[in-house]
């Protein structure tokens, strides 16, 4: 069987990635390298690139046997982690199933000495560039935290989102800094979470649960 393995993670979904443009590379390939035209398409949307290839929901679904073929239009699609790529091609190997990548061939061929050198200089870049995207994502997303942006989930206690996608922001309810000092105050009095939560919720007419004081204690310190 010849599959074509194609891969989306939920950012490159939102950003428009193609799976129809991977679906014509995939076949481009498989034509450059005299195989079947019949290709069974793999579609693994959603996924990140630094998943183990075999615990992936589309390749786990498969019963892959001796002489099978994946084609992938690029390294990252196949991989983001350089550990997990060079595993994933030894295990292919050992099973006796190659893996085909655009414009370097069949690199569980080791007859393709450059092919595999190729592969591995760009899993190397691939696990970097997938480091660098994860570091600079948390960087803007503290920034945006610390100018009280809002980054996604639920508003803090006492707090409400303003505003939709980007431009969302938490603004605090009147109330917040005047009750987080009564928490501080019933704290240090010895009262329980549970019975600071009921005075807040009673005090301040917002519903509080011992968690979210508890939270918001640890927090303070």
């Amino acid at each position: 069987m010849i599959y074509g393995y194609t891969r989306v993670s939920t950012d490159e979904q939102a950003g428009g990635t193609s799976l129809d443009t991977q679906k014509r590379q995939i076949t481009g390939v498989a034509m450059a390298a005299d195989l079947s035209s019949v290709i069974d398409w793999l579609v693994d949307a959603g996924v990140s690139g630094a998943t183990d290839f075999f615990l992936r929901p589309a390749i786990e679904a498969l019963d892959l046997r001796a002489g099978d073929i994946i084609i992938c239009a690029h390294i990252d699609r196949f991989s983001r982690d350089a550990r997990y790529c060079l595993n994933a091609i030894h295990e292919l190997k050992t099973r006796q199933i190659a893996l085909y990548l655009n414009g370097h061939g069949d690199v569980t061929d080791d007859s393709n000495v450059s092919g595999r050198l190729m592969l591995e200089i760009m899993a190397a870049f691939a696990g970097h560039e997938r480091r660098v995207t994860r570091e600079r994502c948390s960087r803007g997303r503290t920034a945006k935290k610390a100018n009280r942006g809002h980054i996604g989930g639920s508003a803090p206690w006492g707090a409400r989102v303003i505003g939709t996608g980007r431009g969302a922001r938490v603004e605090d309810k009147p109330f917040r800094a005047d009750a987080l000092a009564a928490m501080a105050m019933y704290r240090a009095n010895g009262l329980s979470y549970r019975a600071i939560a009921e005075l807040i919720e009673r005090d301040y007419d917002e519903p509080t649960s011992h968690m979210a004081v508890s939270r918001i204690l640890h927090a303070k310190k």
